[in-house]
């Protein structure tokens, strides 16, 4: 009997991984943090509403420096918990944002603080930079503000 190799692959893949299988309790929260995938349908909750100054990653899947950007914004994020929130928005998915902020070059990356755009950068920044660049905005606002 000849078994076909994509049934052979799919069964090998569900008895490693499982279905459904959620990893112990205990082990979940040794995973890192990651950015809150943005849309245009909760755009407005999870950034505009935000209680906290917000990073979004405004990417495109064609764009190489977007993508050779994202594990730094996965480290930002991980830094950044807490204090901030760090979202991704794919402007290929999302064409109302990218249309409403007026996203025409990549990647581009805004700061929103109280639901207001604070601060914009555009081309590939590092760790430190983005870090430094939220710390400044949350810092002008709270001067701002008092």
């Amino acid at each position: 009997m000849k078994l076909d190799f994509k049934i052979l692959t799919g069964a090998f893949a569900i008895i490693v991984i499982g279905c459904d299988r959620q990893p112990p309790k205990d082990m979940q929260s040794l995973g890192s943090v990651e950015p809150v995938h943005l849309t245009d349908t909760n755009f407005h909750t999870e950034v505009i509403e935000s209680q906290v100054p917000v990073l979004v990653d405004m990417w495109a899947p064609w764009c190489q420096p977007c993508i050779a950007m994202k594990p730094t914004i996965r480290d930002v994020t991980e830094d950044l918990n807490g204090t901030a929130k760090v979202g991704e928005l794919n402007i290929e998915e999302n064409p109302f944002i990218k249309e409403k902020y007026n996203i025409d070059k990549y990647p581009m990356l805004l700061i929103f603080i109280d639901g207001k755009e604070v601060q914009r950068l555009v081309g590939m920044k590092t760790h430190d930079e983005l870090v430094e660049a939220v710390a400044t905005s949350t810092a002008l606002h709270l001067e701002g503000n008092n």
